[in-house]
């Protein structure tokens, strides 16, 4: 019997716990390895599209016309949570199952997402520069017990920021248009409310909801006029839920206290008017 060809793209599968892999194979499949980065050769990765069945991806673009020569693919699994990379009415049309591994690294972003925030609010990179660079200026940052922290989507990520946060001893409000209610009555040491009340309350914003066609733009000029001067935003979840141009606008002209982020509304971030 002929064995089964396993495409994998994603940065991290498999590298961290190679037993993965080894199951795979003990279990028939082939698999071929061709890991996501900004200077991998996408010719050779597409020319061999036609012979995969299955596709285990990060943040590969596979839109209509990439699927139109995978002929033998049945199965895209996306190694993360969100799965906006991937065209899935055009994969639903050529009978190509779609799933994505919710469980594979909320705790990692939530630690990120806390890492960023303390990061900024006690000026850790500006402090590393400066030293570097043969100064011994002293910065001032801001501490973090007792301040309010805004947490926008209460899925797995955004719960697991709301504990790291509930450990320096943060108030926490929650927005989640989905979850919210659930939440509510599941847990009482998260104050829902609406988005606006939210951004105006907050003194840290932690982005942590999915990219979808009413999440496109939500921090956008409106948003960022609600906040405090003094806010700082976190972003960990998807760029092009930031209107990088009014957050540019919003950081130039001191209307809010900082972004910290780690993605861009294009990747790499070419000319994003943040850098």
């Amino acid at each position: 019997m002929a064995s089964k060809k396993l495409l994998v793209t994603a940065r991290s599968f498999g590298r961290v716990d190679p037993a993965h892999l080894t199951t795979l194979e003990n279990a028939g499949f082939s698999i071929i390895t061709f890991r996501e980065s900004p200077t991998m050769d996408r010719h050779s990765l597409e020319e061999m599209l036609p012979e995969v069945e299955s596709w285990v991806v990060s943040f590969y673009r596979i839109d209509d016309d990439l699927l139109s020569r995978c002929s033998s693919l049945r199965l895209i699994i996306k190694h993360g949570i969100g799965v906006d990379n991937i065209d899935i009415p055009a994969a639903t049309r050529r009978d190509i199952v779609v799933m994505n591994a919710p469980q594979v690294n909320p705790l990692a972003v939530a630690d990120l997402s806390m890492t960023l925030l303390l990061s900024f609010a006690r000026r850790i990179v500006e402090a590393h520069q400066n030293v570097l660079s043969g100064k011994w200026n002293q910065f001032l940052g801001v501490g973090v017990n007792g301040k309010t922290l805004g947490v926008v989507g209460l899925g797995r990520i955004g719960l697991a920021v709301v504990d790291r946060a509930k450990g320096f001893g943060m108030k926490v409000m929650g927005h989640d248009p989905f979850a919210g209610e659930r939440i509510r009555a599941e847990r009482d040491d998260i104050e829902i409310v609406a988005l606006e009340q939210l951004l105006q309350a907050s003194d840290f914003i932690s982005l942590n909801l999915p990219l979808s066609e009413q999440t496109v733009g939500l921090i956008g000029r409106d948003a960022l006029e609600r906040m405090k001067s003094t806010a700082i935003v976190v972003n960990t979840s998807r760029g092009r839920i930031v209107d990088e141009a009014a957050m540019y606008e919003a950081l130039r002209d001191n209307r809010i206290a900082g972004y910290a982020t780690d993605v861009f509304e294009k990747e790499p971030p070419v000319d994003s008017p943040l850098l």
